[in-house]
């Protein structure tokens, strides 16, 4: 299974890995939402331009996702949902979970995709060929010393 992504030129000018998926929100739609592709992420979250359609998810607060990062802690609510990707085939694969939702602009201007979700998934980052790829089988990848 192959899941091709792009190198995104974001609002700042910096080019940065991006793939296109989808999430369900409290309506039972899929909408598309670009996610930045970041490994150092334990957690995928959504951006808060999500917030009002996905706040009907939340969880109760026992069940409740902290989240912090090199800023300190960021403000966010808990929703379970499913996050999908169109395979290179055509087919919607989906992956189930909870998920954070930033409460605040400040947090970040997209949508983290993060090892909770990456984890299941070879992720290749190549700059210098314009790729972002997550695989899973029956694709692979193989690394070849020049001849």
């Amino acid at each position: 299974m192959r899941v091709n992504g792009e190198w995104l030129e974001c609002d700042d000018g910096v080019i940065r890995p991006s793939i296109t998926g989808s999430v369900r929100i409290a309506d039972g739609q899929m909408i598309e939402v670009t996610f930045l592709l970041d490994g150092g992420a334990d957690r995928t979250v959504f951006s808060v331009d999500l917030l009002a359609l996905l706040q009907p998810l939340a969880t109760d607060e026992t069940e409740q996702i902290h989240l912090a990062g090199v800023g300190g802690e960021a403000g966010s609510i808990t929703v379970q949902t499913v996050v999908g990707f169109l395979r290179d085939d055509g087919q919607l694969i989906t992956v189930r979970g909870a998920f954070g939702v930033f409460t605040v602009s400040e947090s970040s201007e997209m949508s983290v995709l993060g090892r909770d979700v990456t984890n299941n998934f070879d992720v290749i980052y190549s700059f210098p060929r314009r790729e972002v790829i997550m695989l899973a089988p029956p694709h692979s990848y193989q690394l070849q010393l020049p001849s």
